[in-house]
């Protein structure tokens, strides 16, 4: 009708949303994750968000605004999209997925035809590690990226920074899991300031005979934080100097876990099935 105005067409969009970087490894793995996205769906709108406020706030001190995840759904939807996919690159739901997934259920109670937005909804897909099979599949993918290259008397330690919070559990099940994997025991995921600890993976070392370690951020995009953490030289608390201190040879590996194409293509993977649930994105 004449003077109501019509929506402009739309395939959908996708956001993919991290806990921010400002390390040019960690956007890499936001940009890699977008191309695939726009890939899948070349006529869908794919943008990006950051979670943490500092890390938004010291890229606006350089000139680049990014939008939190709030604001960039909402930027979404003012363009008249009325089917949007999130894609957190979370490693677990742990405090970052849920402070997300608490935005997208109070936008979604805005939703339907009837709704004061008027939108059809938003989905958001699963982290890293969700679903039972999910731990198996990143095991299998942990495994072969890192098993084959050890040395006999080596082991692998995996590590994940505080911004998992509240994860844990998750840890647990995943360690128990790369058990089941990696039958030698020699890939040990701790974690910081949570369950297990840099205590608990002394324990796992000596149980396995290692005296050379590996360590490796258990991060999907990969902060400055996370390398502080792991293996910071001016940290007197990082894994690598606690390590070291009882008497370990410690390696670290450059890339992050988030860096490997196989992990990468595990979320286009996620964000599809998301999608797909209910018909979103064309």
């Amino acid at each position: 009708m004449k003077g109501h105005g019509n929506k402009p067409e739309s395939h959908g969009a996708a956001l993919v949303v991290a806990m921010g970087t400002t390390q040019e490894e960690g956007r890499a793995v936001v940009e890699r994750c977008m191309e695939l996205v726009k890939k899948t769906y070349p006529k869908a709108d794919v943008e990006f968000a950051f979670n943490y406020e500092a890390v938004r706030l010291v890229l606006k001190e350089n000139g680049e605004e990014v939008l939190s995840p709030l604001a960039a759904m909402t930027r979404l939807l003012d363009k008249g999209h009325s089917q949007v996919v999130v894609q957190p690159l979370y490693l677990t739901p742990g405090m970052g997925y849920h402070e997300l997934y608490r935005i997208i259920v109070a936008l979604n109670d805005l939703a339907g035809a009837h709704g004061a937005i008027g939108f059809d909804g938003i989905l958001i897909s699963r982290p890293l590690l969700m679903n039972t099979e999910d731990y198996f599949e990143v095991a299998e993918i942990i495994d072969g990226i890192y098993a084959g290259s050890l040395a006999e008397d080596e082991a692998l330690v995996l590590v994940t920074p505080t911004s998992e919070g509240g994860a844990d559990t998750s840890l647990c099940q995943m360690q128990m899991v790369m058990d089941d994997i990696c039958k030698s025991g020699k890939i040990v995921i701790g974690a910081v300031g949570g369950y297990p600890g840099v205590e608990r993976a002394v324990k796992r070392l000596g149980h396995v005979g290692a005296k050379k370690v590996r360590l490796v951020p258990f991060s999907l995009v990969p902060g400055i934080h996370a390398w502080i953490e792991t293996s910071g030289e001016s940290n007197p608390d990082s894994w690598k100097k606690a390590l070291e201190s009882e008497g370990y040879q410690v390696t670290v590996d450059e890339k992050a876990l988030g860096e490997h194409e196989e992990i990468i293509n595990v979320f286009a993977g996620r964000l599809m099935d998301a999608a797909g649930s209910h018909g979103f994105l064309k």
